[in-house]
């Protein structure tokens, strides 16, 4: 399984190899803060309850459906594309990913605000 999740035959001996030459290399995080604050900021506005992640790819707000799938699925009609948090042992919650561009985010914003309507939040 691990395979073929990184996309290479035995990943763990390659990256043991790499780590090394690395040095003090470090990855620029700003995007996913600013995904990070700009989804929060949006989400919690319009009344979805969720804890801002301090690490994380992802946000994991409450569902406001009991049903986190079927509320995956009525944002589907909204063009939007989440993850019923049962998947990842969280069922009454829902995943949204931090990878996204911020059009993509803004773009989101009026599904967002109709789901919140229909949910009453």
């Amino acid at each position: 399984l691990c395979n073929r999740i990184l996309g290479f035959v035995n990943a763990p001996a390659m990256m043991q190899k790499i780590l090394p030459l690395l040095g003090n290399s470090r990855v620029d995080i700003s995007v996913y803060e600013k995904s990070r604050d700009k989804i929060f900021s949006m989400i919690s506005e319009l009344g979805f309850e969720a804890i801002k992640p301090q690490g994380a790819f992802y946000i994991f707000p409450k569902s406001p459906d009991p049903d986190d799938v079927a509320f995956v699925k009525r944002a589907q009609h909204e063009k939007i594309l989440l993850v019923p948090g049962v998947g990842f042992g969280g069922p009454g919650h829902f995943r949204i990913s931090l990878c996204c561009s911020a059009e993509t985010i803004e773009n989101s914003r009026p599904g967002f605000k109709r789901l919140a309507e229909y949910y009453g939040l």
